[in-house]
């Protein structure tokens, strides 16, 4: 199915399914587990020709990032996936890494880079997403691309995409600039991993001081592949998320708590402007 919704109306649809830190609650979702194991067994199998169409079977989305809604209490306890043919995107300091960042679920990991620095395709596959145009929000410009191992990976912040949907890309391929559109500090390149829209720590499948796979393979044990994610979102911590017309005092009394202690849990100054959007701890 394609996609013929107006700029406004897309732009309407990412601004609330694309915020880099606000990940979907997956976990949560409901989802047929029998369906799931039997398409997963065909990939184990080596039954499909092209392993993520065993995967995903869903039918081409180009707008949202995570349109499967696959809890991970669905997925089988354990699977390998096939990780040969990797290269690094971007080869430089990590800066930020994957888990919990600032209240939110940051999904990813950011290396350093310069404006124009190229970004490169982690594995072969074919683009599913790319965004540009006035992104001042989230990931910016950026490009995701599904792979025919059964991982999609996801390039942010760019400041030029190279490629288009439906494209295929091999392992290396020049997809994108780096660049700090959308909402960065600086200079950097978002990089995720998600296994059906699942967010998995880079960390555990790449060594980024030597840029080369851990292994050839990577088990997936939804016990503890998904380990961060889980936590965060069974995390009894609770978040308000700042709306148009808050205060801090407002926001203090709803929650039964102090200016002072949303401060400290914030690492904010009761002056501080509050930013329609923001998630706030408040206990």
């Amino acid at each position: 199915m394609q996609y013929e919704s107006s700029i406004s109306e897309q732009e309407q649809i990412i601004d609330e399914l694309e915020e880099e830190e606000e990940i979907q609650d997956s976990i949560r979702f409901s989802c047929d587990t029998i369906s799931m194991l039997s398409f997963m067994e065909d990939v184990m199998l080596g039954e499909a020709d092209f392993p993520s169409d065993s995967i995903f079977r869903v039918e081409w989305d180009s707008l949202r990032i995570n349109p499967y809604k696959v809890c991970i209490d669905s997925l089988p306890d354990s699977f390998r996936v096939d990780c040969r043919g990797f290269y690094p995107p971007n080869i430089n300091v990590i800066t930020s890494e994957f888990g919990q960042r600032w209240g939110r679920f940051h999904a990813g990991i950011d290396s350093r880079l310069t404006v124009g620095d190229t970004i490169r395709s982690a594995f072969d596959g074919k683009v599913r997403i790319t965004r540009v145009g006035m992104r001042k929000k989230g990931y910016g410009y950026f490009v995701l691309v599904r792979h025919e191992n059964g991982f999609e990976t996801l390039y942010a912040h760019l400041s030029k995409v190279l490629v288009k949907p439906n494209q295929i890309v091999k392992a290396g391929e020049a997809i994108g600039l780096g660049g700090n559109t959308g909402r960065s500090t600086g200079p950097h390149l978002h990089f995720e991993i998600r296994f059906l829209g699942n967010p998995i720590n880079p960390r555990r499948i790449v060594n980024f001081d030597t840029n080369e796979l851990i292994a050839d393979t990577f088990l997936v044990d939804k016990k503890s592949s998904f380990k961060e994610y889980i936590d965060f979102v069974n995390s009894p911590i609770k978040y308000h998320k700042v709306r148009s017309g808050d205060t801090l005092g407002a926001i203090a009394r709803k929650y039964r708590t102090t200016v002072g202690r949303l401060c400290r849990l914030n690492g904010i100054k009761s002056t501080t402007i509050l930013r329609i959007g923001r998630r706030l701890r408040v206990y």
